[in-house]
């Protein structure tokens, strides 16, 4: 049995998803799942009876937790509600037509509002990462890492978020995260920093997908309840309280279905049905792209803090352009750097925060110079003390690489 905290957890529900393979089609798998996610809540047990209690036994977090728990257990039916909508939604793709599947989706995102809102842009304006098989193609050129050109749809496989011939921008947060989602050795894979313009993502709307009840609950209120500030779950003005259970678990319960890990590679992908036709309401609601969870596994980097995010994708949304081969207007929104052979890759932290101190202020006086400076110091921390197969981060190739790209923007600025 779970209690709040270890239940809602990726690594959790990638567990349970994970029981559900075996069964040959997609909408009984979806079925299994939501039996498993209620026979959690039914089951869920207090913070204070759980292993997890040893890390996390504030007094305010377990009040906090055990309202919530109590509320989730009210509220059961809410969460029945949401995974029988979307799964309607699967249903009607393969049994209707994918019009009829798109119209049932639209309405229950419209009526609950589930795509009103937006990540803040201070989120994703910092280096971002792309990668690549190595071949013949020059690795100095950024728009080998772009998306794949217009001429050559007839390459652009299948995709989580994007149907096949339809292009669409993936980058990571990580240079271990873009290693888990292409599967190669890291010798193998040429690579690229995309960094988002603020100027830019200021004015645009980025879809969060993120896992909002578990960041909440394993990372925000620990921190928040370390620093001795009062919490209550029946506070109205912090959200989550107890009247926004209905919006969090619709959240959490779309997250968890669109996430869902895929059981086979096939020319049809049932786990990408869903997801797709999510990136069809969110263009149609002018969003520029969506923050997502890798669905990959990373329990080979332990000791991180628990603020890191070097799991995260971002994919944006590419516009046709009748001209040219590539969306041009989608390049100029980010600074973006390759490797030229000029690199040692020798560099260490402590090299890397003496250039983040040289860099004179005058010369980061505008904002998408500046914030991923200012960004880069926390990113830094969130991942300084992780261990990656027994080294730590930033003493192995992957974080090596990385270092060198957070120079190249450093550099680029000075």
């Amino acid at each position: 049995m779970h209690c709040p905290i270890c239940f809602f957890r990726d690594k959790s529900q990638k567990e349970i998803k994970g029981s559900c393979f075996g069964l040959l089609r997609f909408e009984h798998k979806l079925e299994k799942y939501k039996e498993k996610f209620l026979i959690g809540i039914d089951e869920m047990k207090s913070l204070s009876e759980c292993d997890c209690y040893s890390s996390y036994n504030h007094k305010e977090l377990l009040s906090w937790t055990d309202s919530f728990l109590e509320t989730l257990k009210e509220n059961r039916s809410a969460a029945e509600q949401a995974f029988d909508q979307i799964i309607s939604s699967y249903r009607d793709f393969i049994s209707k037509s994918q019009k009829v599947a798109l119209d049932n989706l639209w309405a229950y995102l419209e009526e609950n509002k589930l795509i009103a809102g937006a990540v803040h842009p201070l989120q994703h304006t910092h280096l971002l990462f792309r990668g690549r098989k190595r071949g013949a193609f020059n690795e100095a050129e950024i728009k080998e890492f772009f998306h794949v050109p217009f001429t050559m749809r007839q390459k652009i496989a299948n995709q989580r978020f994007s149907i096949s011939g339809q292009p669409m921008l993936y980058l990571g947060s990580s240079i271990l995260g873009v290693q888990k989602e292409l599967g190669l050795e890291l010798d193998d894979i040429a690579l690229a920093g995309f960094c988002p313009k603020y100027s830019v993502y200021y004015h645009k709307k980025m879809f969060d997908l993120k896992n909002y009840v578990n960041d909440v609950l394993e990372n925000t209120l620990p921190a928040v309840c370390e620093a001795d500030i009062p919490i209550s779950y029946f506070d109205k003005e912090i959200v989550p309280n107890r009247w926004s259970i209905e919006t969090d678990l619709q959240n959490s319960i779309l997250m968890h279905i669109c996430t869902f890990p895929r059981e086979y590679t096939d020319v049809f992908i049932p786990e990408y049905v869903l997801p797709q036709m999510l990136t069809t309401a969110l263009m149609e609601k002018g969003y520029a792209g969506i923050v997502f969870p890798s669905t990959k596994d990373f329990s080979d980097l332990t000791g991180h803090h628990r603020y890191s995010s070097y799991y995260l994708n971002v994919g944006f949304f590419v516009s046709y352009d009748e001209k040219n081969n590539f969306d041009e207007s989608l390049l100029n929104t980010f600074i973006t750097y390759t490797l030229d052979g000029t690199e040692s890759f020798d560099l260490t932290l402590d090299d890397l925060r003496s250039e983040m101190a040289a860099v004179d202020k005058a010369s980061r006086s505008k904002q998408d110079h500046s914030l991923p400076v200012i960004l880069l110091g926390p990113r830094l921390e969130d991942i300084e003390s992780g261990v990656l197969c027994g080294i730590n981060y930033y003493q192995t190739q992957t974080g090596k690489i990385e270092l060198e790209f957070y120079r190249k923007m450093l550099r680029h600025l000075c």
